[in-house]
């Protein structure tokens, strides 16, 4: 990867919640070069993050809880694929790339509604 295709692919990272930078991002996911996910590719994609979740001391997790809720997340138009157009239509692309890439992005999903309560919470002076 040249000085460029790193730039990129930050920048994609950095901008997932736009429709360019998810569409960057889902063309990292398509393994397969098919434009669709499966259900498959799902469980493959998120193996990694799976094993550093739990490396991390985390609770056990099943993954196919975890492509439940991704599909139930981005509601796909044909039920056993997902498709750029469907990421860009359910606006939780960004969300979904993040959980599939990196544990981090998992922990802030799965931890969303705690992120939430803390936001919400006046700072005590």
């Amino acid at each position: 990867m040249d000085f460029e295709c790193f730039l990129d692919f930050v920048l994609a990272l950095e901008n997932k919640d736009t429709p360019e930078g998810l569409t960057y991002l889902f063309r990292c996911l398509d393994l397969n070069g098919r434009k669709f996910l499966t259900t498959a590719d799902i469980h493959t994609l998120f193996r990694d993050v799976h094993q550093k979740w739990i490396e991390g001391g985390n609770y056990e997790l099943c993954i196919e809880d975890v492509r439940d809720e991704i599909w139930d997340m981005v509601k796909p138009e044909d039920p056993l694929q997902i498709t750029l157009a469907d990421l860009l239509k359910c606006k939780q692309g960004g969300t979904v790339a993040s959980m599939l890439i990196d544990v981090r992005g998992f922990w802030a999903h799965d931890n969303r509604e705690n992120l939430l309560q803390e936001e919400e919470e006046p700072e005590e002076e």
